[in-house]
């Protein structure tokens, strides 16, 4: 079964924004170790937190 450029372009999109989802989960779930230098997470970004 061939692909086209289209449709692989479509799943490479897919693994990405699946995989950005996950890095800002994680991201959101975490503090950086250094207090002073954290910035502020948008409020979007909060909503993934799981605490």
């Amino acid at each position: 079964m061939k692909k086209t450029r289209h449709a692989v372009t479509d799943i490479i999109m897919k693994t990405i924004v699946a995989k950005s989802v996950k890095t800002a989960a994680r991201n959101a779930n975490s503090a950086c170790f250094w207090w002073n230098n954290q910035p502020a997470v948008p409020k979007d970004l909060k909503k993934l937190r799981k605490f």
